[in-house]
């Protein structure tokens, strides 16, 4: 059954009294809370990751300095465009021209709209497989240089197929994950006391640190992922999945939680 977010509703809202754990941190957890508030969720902030610069930001500095030797810079996530951004704004210059741009998801692509830098590119499907695949036919990658500003530990595919395409691939550091101990401690209080009915994790990170510290089992709280990377991070680490965003969005995620409880009323 279709069940859309901005569908009116008759009657009390469909996820009434619904408590729903949001993993994210803020301010990225921020969209989620107000759309599951609308619907009559009753959110819960438990972010189980911070988000911090990398401990060394030289690579990343002396890739802006030479951003205009680069074919290509692929933005994986909203935290990669706005850490990136800002040391070029420190340096007081723009886009340059000739550098082309591809971003992963339309989080991603505002992010870069906001900030007036072009985009050239945005697969339909928002996984780092489409976008190596979009970059790959448009054209001859071999001997072009790609800089990759993302996640420290992030899944190296991007950077592998880009290379096998014979693209020169740097892949810098923009920022990393540390686990968030007293969100950490919140959700696994919650959970034990039986006070949680679904946990969302929008990434990998925000699972791993949790499991890291806590274990696996979330006890009778359902579990709502973001899309098919995430789903898999979580069966791999004995996490159960019960519903996956077909679309990998915020948007999407609610969706998905809509549908959930649509066809399990109880």
């Amino acid at each position: 059954m279709q069940v859309r977010p901005e569908d009116r509703f008759e009657g009390e809202p469909p996820l009434k009294a619904r408590r729903i754990a949001i993993t994210r941190p803020e301010p990225q957890g921020r969209h989620l809370t107000e759309a599951l508030q609308e619907l009559g969720g009753d959110p819960l902030g438990c972010p189980t990751i911070c988000i911090d610069d990398p401990a060394d930001l030289a690579p990343l500095r002396e890739s802006v300095d030479s951003l205009e030797g680069y074919a290509w810079v692929v933005f994986t996530s909203v935290n990669g465009v706005e850490r990136f951004l800002r040391l070029l704004d420190e340096k007081g210059v723009g886009w340059p021209e000739g550098v082309q741009v591809a971003a992963i998801g339309p989080a991603t692509a505002a992010a870069l709209r906001a900030r007036d830098v072009p985009m050239d590119l945005m697969p339909s499907e928002f996984v780092a497989e489409a976008v190596a695949e979009a970059l790959i036919e448009r054209g001859e990658l071999r001997g072009r240089r790609v800089l990759l500003p993302r996640a420290a530990g992030a899944r190296p595919v991007l950077r592998e197929l880009l290379e096998e395409a014979g693209a020169e691939v740097d892949e810098i550091a923009a920022y990393e994950s540390r686990p968030d101990s007293e969100g950490i401690e919140r959700l696994q209080g919650a959970l034990e006391r039986n006070e949680i009915d679904m946990v969302t994790f929008t990434a990998a990170s925000t699972l791993d640190h949790f499991v890291d510290a806590a274990g696996p089992d979330l006890g009778r709280a359902r579990v709502a992922v973001i899309g098919p990377i995430t789903a898999a991070a979580a069966r791999a680490r004995g996490v159960r999945v019960d519903t996956v965003a077909t679309e990998y969005t915020v948007e999407g995620l609610v969706q998905a939680i809509l549908e959930y409880y649509t066809d399990r009323p109880d």
